[in-house]
């Protein structure tokens, strides 16, 4: 753990990001880093937008994160965090499959998935 964290450091990944995998791997759910913030570090650029996957449904993550908010069909969770002095926050969408897009943006149906 402690080389995985000597890493994260060097890529810039917070420890309000390391904690997010902490509490949900402590209780058996599987979490992934996913957008902006992967393909930053792939480009070996700055990451500030982190966002994350889960087989965690909203309903398990929102016990998790009692600040949570949760107001979608998508499974996107909202979790507020600090980093430093600056507020943000986090993503948190459970595994999921999308049919259709009709407004050529947003999935018309949604289910729900328990493997990537």
């Amino acid at each position: 753990m402690k080389q995985i964290l000597s890493e994260a450091k060097k890529k810039n990944i917070t420890k309000e990001v390391w904690d997010i995998f902490k509490k949900f791997s402590s209780l058996g759910y599987e979490i992934y880093l996913v957008g902006g913030g992967v393909r930053n570090l792939l480009h070996k650029e700055a990451a500030f937008d982190w966002d994350f996957t889960t087989n965690a449904t909203p309903q398990q993550i929102q016990k998790l994160f009692p600040d949570s908010f949760y107001d979608n069909k998508f499974g996107t969770v909202g979790i507020p965090v600090k980093i430093n002095t600056r507020e943000q926050v986090f993503e948190i969408t459970t595994y999921r499959t999308e049919i259709g897009y009709s407004d050529k943006r947003r999935p018309d149906k949604v289910s729900w998935g328990k493997t990537l």
